[in-house]
């Protein structure tokens, strides 16, 4: 089995309803996804605010905090805790090495926004184009991996997929990232109400684990379209492959494509398209 949220009963609550239908009106109750401001505070500076699901936050804190070039890796984070403020929010308060925190100074940006736009905060349209792949992340500007996939297993990963969702099983009003090996067997889930979000959980719960999930060992699919974020987060990363169920964007494909990124969307009814790198999905 994957691995499992960690405390999937603060993932939804309760609410009364009253469905209709046919012109007939009854009292129900239903079950909604739980959405909270999440504050993320380096070395005691608040650097975003962003709306999640309140699952799997250390994974998120980590996982942005890779996405956004704060750290190259997990052990440059000292301390991590969450602290919960009742009708406010909760705050994720990571101590990071000295250097990092210098860079993050150095780069800081506004990003108070819903699901961790790529570049929301940044000055100019010539600030968007260097923004593709900050040097300091450490990462290869093109992606040289072994990893390949057939067709048959991506289809079989998301078909798993739909299947581990145990907060969208309850709620069906989450997205879904996940990782999967080169047999299409689902290892690792991660889910949130935003999709950026959910990626950077999975990135975060991976990168906390390297010696379970190598980056040449499996791919990430995802239950949305291909946007440049997403595109963007998991070349950060060093992924050699993103699936997703709906199309990309044009800046997503044009992303992958400089970047040694496969990009495969509309993964659904026995078929799919590779609009970058299809040298990694094979027959």
């Amino acid at each position: 089995m994957p691995n499992e949220p960690n405390t999937p009963e603060i993932g939804y609550s309760q609410v009364a309803i009253v469905r209709a239908k046919d012109n007939h009106f009854s009292a129900s109750e239903d079950f909604v996804a739980n959405e909270v401001p999440v504050a993320l505070v380096f070395n005691g500076i608040s650097h975003a605010v962003m709306l999640a699901s309140p699952l799997d936050l250390v994974d998120f804190a980590i996982g942005f905090s890779f996405s956004e070039g704060i750290i190259n890796q997990r052990s440059e984070v000292y301390e991590i805790e969450e602290i919960h403020h009742p009708e406010l929010g909760i705050e994720v308060h990571l101590t990071i090495s000295t250097a990092c925190f210098m860079r993050l100074k150095e780069h800081r940006r506004s990003l108070v926004g819903r699901t961790g736009c790529g570049i929301c905060g940044i000055e100019s349209l010539t600030s968007f184009e260097t923004n593709n792949l900050p040097q300091q992340m450490g990462t290869s500007e093109l992606i040289d991996s072994p990893f390949a996939i057939s067709q048959a297993a991506l289809l079989n990963g998301f078909n798993e997929l739909q299947q581990v969702q145990a907060i969208n099983r309850i709620t069906g009003s989450m997205h879904a990232a996940a990782w999967i090996n080169a047999a299409g067997k689902v290892l690792l889930v991660r889910e949130d109400l935003g999709r950026h979000n959910a990626l950077d959980k999975l990135i975060g719960a991976i990168k906390s684990d390297p010696a379970s999930y190598h980056p040449n060992s499996g791919c990430v699919i995802m239950t949305s379209r291909a946007s440049y974020e997403l595109a963007q987060k998991t070349a950060r990363a060093g992924f050699a492959l993103l699936a997703t169920i709906s199309a990309p964007t044009s800046l997503a494909i044009k992303h992958a494509d400089q970047h040694g990124l496969t990009l495969v969307g509309f993964v659904r009814k026995g078929s799919l398209v590779v609009y970058a790198h299809p040298e990694r999905v094979i027959s």
